[in-house]
């Protein structure tokens, strides 16, 4: 459990290690380099985690983008972290912002699928189920199935372990060949043994522990 725990880490921990590259802005032209440290220093300023900026920059410069890609990137990062920090308000960690904005950044997740995890789990750290929701509706689930996924487990007691064991779980399915929902379905009925009762849908019609059958199967 503890592996699956660190990916998620890795996720948000990633954008650090990339950020200490002394040369992200020495690869780039001097008026390029100045847009770039002003979005990096407005940030900053209003309180936002840069390090996910730097690391867009740096990824950018790695692999020769150009300059109004490079910098359209940068600030795409610093207004999705705005936009994190908002509907994880109204005193979202760091950590947290971070793990929102690349939420966001998962073409589909919106500012209402984060207020929803937020509004589930108002006094806790919530990176672990932002990273998960990213990686549910990076995996073909749709946001909204997603979502309700992730409250409902944690509204069930579900640990910040099995929820990443989920996550994991179905990309792992999908890489062998099996079809998300088919994927996740399966490994919701699995929870369903060890946790709490509760009204999670793993279909349009058919809430978690409901569904008929001896127990999970493979997908």
């Amino acid at each position: 459990m503890r592996r699956a725990l660190l990916v998620v880490a890795l996720v948000v921990t990633g954008h650090l290690a990339v950020a200490q590259d002394p040369t992200p802005f020495a690869n780039v032209d001097r008026e390029t380099a100045l847009r770039l440290t002003r979005i990096v220093d407005s940030a900053r300023a209003h309180g936002l985690p840069t390090e996910p900026i730097v690391a867009k920059i740096s990824q950018g410069a790695l692999f020769h983008s150009s300059p109004e890609r490079i910098v359209s990137a940068a600030q795409s990062v610093a207004t999705r972290l705005e936009e994190a920090r908002s509907a994880l308000a109204p005193k979202p960690t760091p950590a947290d912002v971070v793990a929102g904005g690349d939420a966001l950044g998962v073409a589909g997740v919106t500012k209402t699928a984060l207020q929803a995890v937020r509004a589930t789990s108002p006094n806790r750290p919530v990176v672990v189920p932002l990273a998960v929701l990213a990686q549910l509706v990076a995996s073909k689930i749709p946001v909204s199935r997603a979502t309700e996924i992730v409250t409902g487990l944690i509204k069930r007691g579900a640990t910040n372990e099995q929820l990443v064991a989920l996550g994991n779980d179905v990309t792992a399915d999908i890489v062998r060949g099996a079809r998300a929902i088919a994927s996740l379905d399966v490994r919701l009925q699995g929870l369903n043994a060890v946790l709490a009762p509760g009204a999670v849908n793993t279909t349009t019609s058919d809430p978690v522990g409901l569904t008929s059958g001896s127990g999970p199967k493979k997908p």
